[in-house]
């Protein structure tokens, strides 16, 4: 399928973004792609920065690239945020090819055309709207996963079928397939990316349903700008899995769904991801980080929940003392 792509695209010049990970474990699978370099990030999400762009483009420069170039990203969603920023404002735009490596990016992030980097401590807040030219998804490279980076996936296939009710009896009932199931997991990427690319193709610059494949972000991302301001980092998928039911448990308490949602959010992700850490004392700066967040209106905590099981609702102002109690209640909750 790429060599067939490379023919008909004919570029002068082709380049390959990858990571440590992805070189040692993926990019032997793709040993038919002839690239005319290899250009290499640090892995996860404390690489999303001006720097690494930078870095990227000076490369780039060095090495001949132009308008008729390729850059091929290989690896997950971190990779391909930076790697589409880059190619979407290199020169004022050049083709940019995604390869997904990780569960996460081939059902969610690498699909929609998002790009963006990380301003300090705020998740994608630099970023542009802008298509990749294409995406091969290879179930297979989910064989090269670490069981915690498969699991980290499973956050947004929970969350696309809570949205859409298609699949969520399937993952109350069978949960999900073993990693090497191949055909069950292939079945599992289509339908999610034909849900997201139907939503992202219908509202490409998120003026309004694209909204809410948000539901559960606005948490998470506190989350994340939480650990990544203390040094650490939290996984995205495990970040998102804590948003959904935080924000549930949220529009519980304004009524916006019935009581016991959550509960039923929490059944099916609990067992795959662990509770996310923080203290009573850290709140206050979740609600400052989640103020903050690009979805945010006149310094209100902004949300795209759900009134039920395949019912998205419009976004919604969140009060403060609302979203606290949903803080609190995560942190003291048992299942």
């Amino acid at each position: 399928m790429v060599s067939d792509y490379l023919v008909r695209t004919n570029p002068d010049k082709i380049f390959l973004l990858c990571d440590a990970e992805t070189k040692k474990y993926c990019l032997p699978r793709i040993s038919d792609i002839p690239f005319s370099h290899l250009l290499e990030m640090p892995a996860g999400e404390s690489a999303k920065t001006l720097e690494t762009c930078e870095r990227i483009w000076n490369e780039l420069t060095e090495h001949g690239a132009t308008r008729r170039s390729v850059l091929f990203c290989l690896g997950g969603g971190s990779l391909t945020d930076l790697g589409g920023f880059v190619a979407s404002v290199y020169q004022r735009g050049i083709t940019v090819v995604y390869i997904p490596t990780t569960l996460l990016c081939m059902v969610d992030a690498g699909i929609g055309g998002k790009n963006g980097i990380n301003l300090g401590g705020l998740k994608n807040y630099i970023g542009t709207f802008r298509m990749p030219d294409a995406i091969f998804i290879d179930p297979n490279f989910l064989l090269t996963l670490s069981d915690e980076e498969w699991t980290n996936g499973k956050a947004e296939v929970i969350k696309h079928a809570l949205l859409s009710g298609n699949g969520w009896n399937d993952i109350e009932g069978k949960g999900f397939p073993k990693k090497d199931d191949i055909p069950s997991w292939t079945r599992i990427i289509e339908a999610n990316t034909l849900f997201k690319q139907k939503i992202t193709t219908a509202d490409f610059a998120e003026n309004n349903i694209r909204a809410m494949l948000n539901f559960g972000h606005t948490a998470a991302h506190a989350l994340e700008t939480l650990y990544l301001n203390n040094g650490k980092i939290l996984a995205h998928g495990r970040a998102v899995a804590a948003g959904m039911i935080i924000e549930t448990m949220a529009a519980e308490a304004l009524q916006i769904c019935e009581n016991g949602l959550s509960h039923t959010v929490k059944k099916i992700v609990l067992p795959l991801f662990e509770r996310v850490d923080y203290t009573e004392k850290d709140i206050a700066e979740l609600n400052i980080i989640a103020a903050k967040d690009k979805k945010s209106v006149s310094g209100s905590v902004v949300c795209s929940l759900i009134s039920a099981i395949g019912k998205p609702c419009e976004p919604v102002s969140i009060p403060e003392p609302i979203m606290t109690k949903a803080w609190l209640q995560y942190l003291h909750d048992t299942l």
